[in-house]
């Protein structure tokens, strides 16, 4: 499906929001790139997206256009927008307009491409994430999560920055781990703490012994806790 239009609209008000906020502040860009240059500049972006959908249809690879540049200069133009709202005091703005690059992280994956930048995608599925206790909307996000780090570019997932706690790539991977947990499906938990255990080893005997302290709350069930017994003695084995 094409970029949602409630997206569209959200990205709009933002977008407005970020420059008139940005007029009204005379703040000097300096050599920044100006709001109303990143926001000129993501239209475009979407405009072009919407054309090669309609070229070439809404799934399936571009023949004459590499899709994960396209997706990564137009995400990275919406986390320099971002920037800007956060530093204009803009939280909801902020958002919108990591939603946005969801969004278009969700273009780059139907084109088969591949995803270059993660950093405003997690902040906004982690938010997303804090916001709901319904159960069908995070079995939802869990495929999304799965998607955006089965399409993270292979740079990202040799994950050569372990150093840094806090990369996006860690928490991505951890964030699925968590919210497969609240679903309690033992099938998409089993997925999530596998796909943990590939990319993040040296996390697993933590986050396993972690889990299993929360999993003795009363919302979990019996099976929750014991699949979480299971792989918490799995990786404290190992270390």
């Amino acid at each position: 499906m094409p970029i949602p239009a409630e997206i569209r609209t959200s990205f709009a008000e933002a977008n407005h929001l970020v420059q008139q906020s940005f007029a009204d502040s005379g703040i000097q860009a300096g050599s920044q790139v100006t709001p109303d240059q990143l926001g000129e500049a993501i239209e475009q972006f979407l405009y072009v997206f919407d054309k090669l959908d309609n070229e070439y249809g809404e799934a399936g690879p571009l023949p004459y256009d590499d899709v994960s540049q396209l997706g990564d200069h137009a995400i990275g133009f919406l986390m320099d927008l971002a920037y800007w709202a956060e530093r204009l005091r803009l939280p909801k703005s902020k958002m919108d307009l990591e939603k946005t690059a969801l969004a278009v992280a969700h273009w780059v994956i139907r084109h088969d491409g591949e995803l270059r930048t993660l950093e405003p995608l997690v902040n906004s599925l982690a938010a997303s994430a804090n916001l709901t206790q319904d159960v069908p909307t995070l079995k939802a996000m869990c495929q999304v999560i799965g998607d955006v780090i089965e399409h993270a570019a292979p740079g990202i997932k040799s994950d050569l920055e372990k150093h840094d706690a806090t990369r996006p790539w860690r928490i991505l991977n951890l964030n699925y781990a968590i919210v497969a947990t609240r679903t309690q499906d033992r099938a998409l938990m089993e997925k999530a703490f596998d796909t943990l255990g590939r990319n993040l080893p040296e996390d697993c005997p933590a986050f396993f012994e972690q889990g299993l302290q929360q999993a003795q709350k009363e919302v979990y069930g019996t099976e929750v806790r014991e699949l979480m017994q299971d792989y918490f003695k799995r990786w404290a084995t190992r270390h």
